[in-house]
C-alpha cells in the first residue's frame, strides 16, 4: 500500500509540474499514426504514444517526412505539438471525439470534408496504386477489370471517392502493410491497393520488391492537417501551420527538410 501511494503522490507531482509548465503556452494537440513510412514513422525505442514538443525540440522514437514538415510549421508560429502516435483508427477516434485539435496526415474525400476542414498546404502527396504478384497477367482495363478479384486496403485509409464508389470485387481490410503483402504473395488476395511512395518504401527496406508488380494509378490526392468543423479553434490552427510552413518556404528550410530525406 505504500509504494503504491508513493507511485500516486510522483505521479500526481509530475502531471502537477507539467501543467505548470505548459499552462502559459501555445499547444496544438497532434494525432498521427506510426506506421506511414518514410512520412510517419515510429521506431522501435518509442516508449509511449503520448509527447510534448515545445519549440526548437524533438523526440526520440518517431520521425517522417511529414512530422519534420508539421513540427517545424507549428514551432515557427511558437506553438509546442501535443503529439499523439497511434494505430490511424485509433489517431481518427481520437480526433473525431475532441482529443486532439489537428489530425495528420489526411487526404479528402466527400465524406470527409463533410466534418473536416483543411489546410491549405499539403504535407505530401499520395498516389493510388495496386500492387499485384510479380507473375499476374491481367488484362487491365481500369477498376472494371477487377471484377471478381479480392484486392487488399490498408483500413480506414483514403483512396479517394473513385475507388469507394467502384464494386464488383471484394474489397479485404487489411491492419498492416506488411499483412497486405504477405496475403498477396501467398495468393490469398489477387492485390493490394497503396500510396505508391509509401508502400514502395517499405518492399524497398524488405528488400522484396521484385516479387511484386504495379498497374497503373487509380487516383491521388494530396494530404492535410485536419481539424475538425465543429472545434471553435480549429480553422486558426490549420492557418498558423499555413503560415508557419510558407515562412519554411521562404527560408529554404522546407527545401533543405525534402533534401534530407528524398535527395530533392
Amino acid at each position: 500500500m505504500l509504494s503504491f501511494k508513493v507511485f500516486f503522490i510522483g505521479s500526481l507531482f509530475v502531471f502537477l509540474i507539467n501543467a505548470v509548465c505548459y499552462s502559459g503556452e501555445k499547444i496544438v494537440r497532434v494525432a498521427t499514426l506510426g506506421d506511414y513510412a518514410p512520412f510517419c514513422i515510429k521506431t522501435g525505442d518509442l516508449k509511449m504514444s503520448k509527447f510534448m514538443v515545445p519549440p526548437g525540440r524533438d523526440i526520440s522514437g518517431f520521425k517522417g517526412y511529414c512530422w519534420d514538415v508539421l513540427r517545424e510549421s507549428y514551432h515557427e508560429m511558437g506553438y509546442t505539438i501535443q503529439l499523439t502516435v497511434t494505430p490511424w483508427a485509433r489517431a481518427m477516434v481520437n480526433f473525431k471525439s475532441g482529443k486532439a485539435d489537428i489530425l495528420f496526415p489526411t487526404g479528402k474525400n466527400s465524406e470527409r470534408l463533410k466534418i473536416f476542414n483543411y489546410s491549405q498546404e499539403p504535407t505530401n502527396e499520395a498516389n493510388f496504386v495496386i500492387y499485384v504478384r510479380a507473375d499476374t497477367v491481367l488484362d487491365w482495363k481500369g477498376l472494371d477489370g477487377l471484377k471478381g478479384l479480392a484486392i487488399g486496403v490498408k483500413r480506414d485509409f483514403n483512396y479517394g471517392d473513385r475507388w469507394k464508389q467502384a464494386a464488383g470485387f471484394e474489397k479485404y481490410s487489411v491492419t498492416e502493410i506488411s499483412q497486405g503483402f504477405k496475403m498477396l504473395d501467398a495468393r490469398r488476395i489477387d492485390g493490394f491497393l497503396g500510396y505508391e511512395y509509401n508502400w514502395d518504401y517499405y518492399l524497398k527496406q524488405k528488400k522484396i520488391s521484385g516479387l511484386f508488380k504495379k498497374l497503373p494509378s487509380v487516383g491521388r490526392s494530396a494530404e492535410y492537417p485536419a481539424a475538425l468543423k465543429t472545434n471553435p479553434k480549429g480553422q486558426a490552427l490549420l492557418d498558423l501551420f499555413d503560415t508557419g510552413k510558407r515562412r519554411l518556404i521562404e527560408t529554404g528550410r522546407l527545401a533543405e527538410i525534402k533534401q534530407a530525406w528524398f535527395g530533392e
